[in-house]
């Protein structure tokens, strides 16, 4: 069997760009696991392309699939054999991110107890926050990188509570946080009046241009956007407005879980007309807790297999850049446009 023939039928019939290594990596993946977000985790590329992929092993006699999985058949089993196997090597203290908590083990232990209270994510506002840890690892990565002590920050929607994490380190000099959610806004503004910092929290849609006075008025800025390349150039462009001179930092979460290569490269463009250079991209740094509404999304409608997941399967990377002499932002107005689905897209 050809895999570049099959990458080739998986995107006529996805319409998502497939390449021979991610087959290898599903082939890799199926050696492995046997449930669909297990699977989806460890293939790395766009849902509804993983589970097309699904459909068409099945029919061509090379995987079987049952309520309790996938089962590789025999001619699937000596094909998988003949691509590299799936291995993890990352580090076990740091997970792969290559950062340390041990500086912050009392800011850790606090943002543990207070995060406990938060508000469940909701599908309305395409929610789904990360690990506490993930967000205690972002804290620690942008200090290290010397984007906090001191720092005018700004988080463009904050459902992983970045800003309770710096408001708890005391250590940035202003904090803002741009939110839709009210039940967010509210619950990080009681948790700094109870912790004794202060946090400035508006309730705003990031599809409508910042607000004048948050114009070139940050040092920092931390966003996780929905994957489409439309959402990126919203929440991305607005924390570029944000940022205030050459050398300003910004941090973004951007997943393979609803992105080809394809799209990762129309990203990587966009931004880089804003005269930005990238000088991080860190795979799979940020996991994301199971949001509790993956019967009510497209990637459950498409599963062959209905089984909620186990574990946490979706990740994404964290992307850091700089600006640049003669950085620009996004001020484009969006209005009530859908601006958070594609055909890449599923958890929505």
């Amino acid at each position: 069997m050809d895999i570049t023939l099959l990458a080739k039928e998986i995107t006529q019939r996805s319409s998502i760009e497939v390449s021979p290594k991610d087959v290898e990596r599903l082939l890799g993946a199926l050696r492995k696991a046997r449930l669909p977000w297990d699977v989806v985790d460890l293939s790395d590329f766009p849902v509804p392309a993983v589970f097309e992929s699904i459909r068409l092993l099945e029919e061509k006699g090379l995987l079987t699939v049952s309520e309790n999985g996938f089962r590789l058949t025999q001619e699937g089993r000596t094909l998988a054999r003949e691509v590299h196997p799936l291995e993890d090597l990352s580090c076990p203290a740091c997970e792969g991110r290559g950062i340390s908590l041990s500086r912050f083990s009392d800011i850790e232990k606090r943002f543990l107890r207070i995060q406990k209270g938060r508000p469940k994510p909701v599908r309305n506002f395409d929610q789904g926050y990360v690990t506490p840890k993930t967000t205690l690892f972002r804290f620690a990565l942008a200090y290290e990188r010397g984007d906090v002590v001191g720092k005018d920050i700004i988080i463009l929607g904050d459902d992983d509570l970045m800003s309770i994490v710096l408001g708890l380190s005391g250590l940035p000099r202003k904090i803002t946080v741009v939110e839709i959610d009210k039940r967010l806004t509210d619950f990080i503004q009681e948790t700094a009046e109870k912790e004794g910092f202060q946090v400035r929290v508006e309730t705003f849609d990031l599809r409508h241009p910042l607000p004048k006075e948050h114009v070139k008025a940050y040092d920092t800025f931390f966003t996780d956007p929905p994957e489409t390349l439309k959402a990126a150039d919203a929440f991305i462009g607005r924390g570029i407005a944000a940022l205030r001179s050459t050398g300003s930092a910004g941090y973004f979460g951007f997943t393979r879980r609803e992105a080809s290569l394809s799209k990762w490269y129309e990203l990587q463009k966009m931004l880089l007309k804003y005269r930005i250079v990238f000088t991080d991209i860190i795979h799979n740094f940020n996991e994301y807790v199971n949001w509790g509404y993956e019967e009510e999304t497209k990637a459950w409608r498409l599963s062959p297999v209905k089984v909620k997941p186990k574990r946490n399967w979706y990740r994404s990377a964290l992307y850091r850049f700089e600006t640049l002499s003669g950085f620009k932002g996004n001020f484009k107005d969006y209005g009530d446009e859908n601006i958070y689905e594609d055909i890449e897209s599923s958890t929505t």
